[in-house]
């Protein structure tokens, strides 16, 4: 790597070895957390990556890091402008900088819009099953949760239209939180059914918050769609929330983003940030968002290569191995999720006992992700290397077997 100018550098193309990895057990990694996963488990359960992150994140972090000063920072535009860039280059959207802004997580941002698009009493609507923060923003800010759950036909989640239009027609109701691509069933929404749920939400007045924080893992025949792109009314009635963190393996550093296109939802929002106090920005989130963004292209396209080759692999071992454990292919992000229900288990408890006790594997609890919709269902994420990936589900294999 050669240093060009400051936070730019000049590379040849780097080849990453994803078999590889990287060693993250005996480390602060909250994956490998001794007291939730001991060393004879193998954790497939955070959502993060067992790969190493881009070097040009390491570069901007030393070249930070040897300024020996870590104050206030400003806020210096080149981070607005990352985020516009990668948006363009990789989702052919464009962004406006000055309706970018900066948020410790994604959540936080949510929890914002929240609270400046509805009030104390109204409803927010969730499509379920759902990553379990979503549900825990609405109820702990004094919202209602309403939920559209999504059907299982023929092995793919669907979203059910008819239900999603009468729960939208509730006045109550002034928000649909879509997470695209989903988790955790893995689904990659169409244009069509973006096009459908948008305008379900705008002839009933409700506005849309979108989280894309997996649009850039996006396995062969599926084409990420950015909602704020589709139609400059769309824009005006949504918030996008997003963070490198899943791609890139910085999650660690606590700074995300969101946008809007829209100059007065943009105000709004900016009430709800400094109210809260959510205006520190991360001076080594700040060089690791840029780096990812400015120059993360080349790692980003070796990164789901790889995952949609062990995601072939993985799918097909449950398939031809585990015949009472059915995969649900994932169009998108880095994990599966697994219908464990022909285990036979009578209750979610004894499901994860037998994963954790008996196949020596962490995984996620599908109830989290949605009480009723996610009984019997676990989420396994494959974001390791392929022979971990592979000797994960050759244990459940064999515990199967023993039943």
């Amino acid at each position: 790597m050669m240093k060009k100018d400051k936070g730019e550098f000049v590379m040849s193309k780097i080849i990453y070895d994803f078999d590889k990895g990287v060693e993250r057990r005996g480390t602060d990694a909250k994956k490998y957390d001794p007291s939730l996963c001991p060393g004879d488990v193998l954790p497939f359960w955070i959502a993060d990556t067992d790969f190493p992150s881009p070097v040009e994140v390491t570069e901007a972090l030393r070249e930070r890091v040897e300024m020996n000063h870590y104050g206030y920072p400003y806020i210096d535009p080149a981070f607005e402008e990352s985020i516009a860039r990668w948006y363009k280059v990789r989702h052919n959207t464009v962004l406006n900088p000055e309706y970018i802004d900066f948020s410790p997580c994604v959540i936080p941002a949510m929890i914002w819009f929240a609270e400046e698009f509805s009030s104390v009493g109204d409803k927010i609507l969730l499509q379920t099953p759902v990553y379990p923060p979503f549900h825990d923003l609405v109820k702990n800010n004094g919202r209602q949760l309403v939920y559209n759950e999504m059907d299982l036909v023929n092995g793919r989640y669907e979203v059910n239209f008819e239900d999603l239009e009468k729960k939208l027609s509730d006045p109550k109701v002034k928000i649909l939180f879509i997470c695209n691509p989903q988790n955790p069933t893995g689904r990659c929404f169409t244009r069509e059914e973006l096009v459908r749920m948008g305008e379900m939400c705008i002839r009933n007045h409700v506005m849309i918050g979108v989280d894309e924080i997996h649009g850039d893992i996006i396995f062969d025949g599926h084409t990420f769609i950015p909602f704020g792109g589709i139609s400059e009314e769309f824009a005006d009635h949504s918030v996008t929330f997003i963070n490198p963190a899943k791609t890139f393996n910085v999650a660690g550093f606590r700074t995300a983003a969101w946008f809007t296109h829209n100059k007065e939802i943009y105000r709004r929002m900016m009430n709800q940030q400094t109210y809260k106090k959510g205006m520190g920005r991360n001076i080594f989130g700040n060089a690791a968002l840029m780096a990812c963004y400015n120059h993360g292209d080349d790692y980003a396209d070796q990164c789901v290569a790889y995952l949609n080759e062990t995601k072939n692999q993985a799918g097909a071992y449950i398939n031809e191995n585990i015949p009472k454990i059915k995969a649900i292919e994932p169009e998108a992000p880095l994990m599966i999720w697994m219908d464990c229900r022909g285990l036979g288990f009578q209750s979610q408890k004894e499901l994860k006992d037998f994963m954790f006790r008996d196949a020596k594997v962490l995984l996620n609890d599908g109830t989290t992700f949605g009480e009723k919709e996610g009984k019997g269902f676990m989420r396994f994420n494959f974001a390791a290397p392929r022979a971990v990936v592979m000797e994960g589900l050759k244990r459940i294999k064999e515990a199967a077997d023993r039943l």
